[in-house]
């Protein structure tokens, strides 16, 4: 069975975590649901849903936001690295601002949207800042009654026509204009050029948003003023195909920075789910002064597992799998895996090769079953022989997991079978190193534009050392989970999926040592006693 498919399964086997009335709780900042593939995230938002009373689901696909980059005046705009970042935290305000009107009101037709607007414009008698605000709602989405995806459509489209208004050129013809300025090289022409991107620029940072700000207060003030009723938009998702990559990663930025704007009303609460290397890919591709991670640690809540919450996850793991076999009693996890394996116990066995999420311990009691099939029971060789294939899948997996971020890691990975369990710096050799780099650049070309890649390329190309390719397999093995760091001599291992998620590489000494993660130990053909590390 899948951990993640089976709908069935989730519901049968729902483990409560504090974690849950964190980021429900409006008095909370924690809003984003921040964990690695298999820990929880999807599940967190579904519980939130299937118990809030006022919530909506905001599905990225259905927004249908491949329109922004098949804009041609958009697209454009991108192209003269202008900077867009007002115009997309534009889009999710007014997709938020609608989407929360919509849930508060109950307006699905245009005769009731109409109404309430118009009744609340003659509130706002004798103040104006928020009368532009809702006039603001009925220039650029009258028919928000109508799909989000529509919605979408109509604001890009008054952008469009307003850069237009503003240039007094068709985009067609100011690409064609720019193209004869670069190849005749007209200086006054080119100073035409430059004087109408200025004012591209301008129409893009003209995008009413002030307005915006209205409608926040709007929303705040006159809206959701009563605090008992508290209303809650989810976002999942945000890691599938539901935007062209080309912007895919600034709108998860701009997406970020608006969640802040809403945390101005005080009972409605906007929370996404969002994947550790979905967040490290983003700071990768957008990276500017004024996004820092450090910025919005207060919003995120980084899922973490007890052992005694992933034991009660065990526990009716095994109670929905063998409900049917067991009719006067309710089993658990030790009426069917042996208590030990070896000396330990067998249930923390599991726990220390795992990265401490729900799908790593599933799945590893996934493969002990299979070893198990036609028992009554599951004995300690079954675990052994299971942790084979686990580890085999949970390398693969791993590389999967990151792909998008770094490129091929597997031989990255592999190249720990060249250093002990626990090892230093200078066991990572210049040898090693140039092994690894042999392997990719000689790949099939798929993974060429990699991380690992691009630095052994240059490294080939230029000569150079290949200290930086060491700090990068430092930090980028840390970061995925691959290894843990002991910082000084007598200090525990850090791990990134229960301490710090970032090591500096800066922050090493000569008293630091490394150790790889046990549940890589039986692929990588290691051995040595997981409880000393993790």
């Amino acid at each position: 069975m899948s951990a993640e498919d089976d709908q069935a399964f989730l519901a049968d086997c729902l483990v409560r975590t504090s974690d849950l009335e964190r980021i429900t709780d409006s008095a909370n900042p924690k809003c984003i649901a921040l964990g690695r593939t298999g820990a929880g995230k999807s599940a967190i938002l579904q519980q939130i849903e299937n118990t809030s009373v006022r919530s909506a689901r905001i599905d990225p696909e259905a927004l249908s936001l491949n329109y922004i980059s098949n804009s041609n005046v958009i697209s454009f705009f991108e192209s003269l690295n202008i900077n867009l970042d007002i115009f997309y935290q534009l889009l999710w305000r007014h997709i938020f601002a609608v989407e929360l009107l919509k849930l508060k009101r109950q307006m699905q037709n245009e005769a009731a949207a109409r109404s309430w607007i118009e009744n609340l414009r003659q509130s706002f008698e004798n103040n104006d800042r928020k009368k532009r605000a809702l006039n603001y709602l009925t220039e650029f989405g009258d028919k928000f009654w109508l799909d989000t995806e529509e919605r979408v459509r109509e604001v890009v489209r008054n952008i469009e026509n307003h850069f237009e208004r503003e240039v007094g050129i068709s985009v067609d013809a100011f690409k064609a204009k720019i193209h004869a300025d670069a190849k005749d090289g007209n200086s006054q022409s080119i100073k035409e050029t430059s004087d109408i991107v200025n004012r591209a620029t301008r129409v893009v940072n003209d995008v009413q948003v002030q307005e915006l700000n209205g409608i926040i207060e709007l929303l705040s003030e006159d809206v959701f003023h009563d605090r008992q009723q508290k209303y809650i938009i989810i976002i999942d998702d945000l890691d599938t195909g539901w935007v062209h990559e080309s912007i895919r990663f600034k709108l998860v930025r701009s997406l970020i920075e608006t969640l802040k704007k809403f945390k101005r009303i005080s009972n409605v609460k906007i929370v996404i789910g969002l994947r550790v290397d979905l967040l490290e890919t983003v700071l990768q591709n957008t990276a500017s002064a004024g996004f820092q991670t450090e910025k919005f640690e207060d919003m995120m809540l980084r899922l973490s597992w007890a052992r005694e919450e992933l034991m009660e996850l065990a526990n009716k793991r095994i109670a929905h799998s063998f409900k049917d076999q067991y009719t006067s009693t309710i089993p658990q996890f030790y009426d069917i895996f042996a208590s030990k394996v070896g000396t330990q116990d067998s249930f923390d066995y599991i726990l220390d090769r795992s990265l401490h999420r729900p799908r790593d311990i599933i799945s590893f009691m996934n493969e002990c079953l299979d070893q198990a099939v036609g028992q009554s029971k599951i004995n300690q060789n079954n675990i052994r022989n299971g942790e084979k294939e686990y580890s085999r899948k949970r390398l693969r997996s791993l590389a999967d997991e990151w792909r998008e971020t770094f490129g091929d890691l597997e031989s990255v990975i592999g190249c720990l079978r060249h250093v002990p369990v626990r090892f230093e710096l200078s066991d990572l050799t210049d040898g090693a190193i140039e092994t690894l780099c042999l392997e990719l650049l000689a790949g099939d070309g798929v993974s060429n534009s990699g991380t690992f890649v691009k630095a052994c390329s240059l490294v080939a190309d230029t000569n150079q050392s290949y200290a930086s390719i060491r700090r990068a397999l430092i930090e980028t093995l840390y970061l995925i989970g691959a290894i843990g760091v002991k910082l000084s001599r007598g200090t525990p291992y850090n791990w990134s999926y229960k301490n710090s998620p970032i090591l500096r590489y800066d922050s090493l000494t000569e008293e630091s040592s490394f150790a790889i993660h046990p549940m890589l130990f039986r692929e990588l053909n290691k051995r040595a006693d997981p409880t000393t590390l993790v």
